[in-house]
């Protein structure tokens, strides 16, 4: 697993702990989630709905802010308002 899909993993795995501690919270609302792209130093947050999060992981994708998409690990499935739904290979 090379080092930019190791840290989307990384950011991931951090985004579903907060999605467990918010459903503990039975938080409904806007969630923040971490830009799950392939730059490592990326912290960028998004804010997207719990429906929208569950629905995008169920399906196996992973967000990223427009434009922060690398074209050569993944393509986006699906574009939103100031977020893209991507699919890795």
């Amino acid at each position: 697993m090379g080092v930019q899909r190791g840290v989307q993993y990384v950011f991931r795995a951090a985004n579903e702990r907060l999605r467990t501690r918010l459903e503990g919270l039975t938080y409904r609302g806007r969630q923040p989630v971490i830009c799950e792209c392939s730059d490592p130093d990326c912290m960028e947050v998004l804010d997207l709905t719990h429906e929208e999060y569950t629905l995008l992981r169920d399906k196996g994708h992973f967000v990223v802010l427009r434009g922060h998409d690398t074209p050569a690990v993944e393509s986006i499935v699906e574009s939103r308002d100031d977020y893209d739904i991507v699919d890795k290979f």
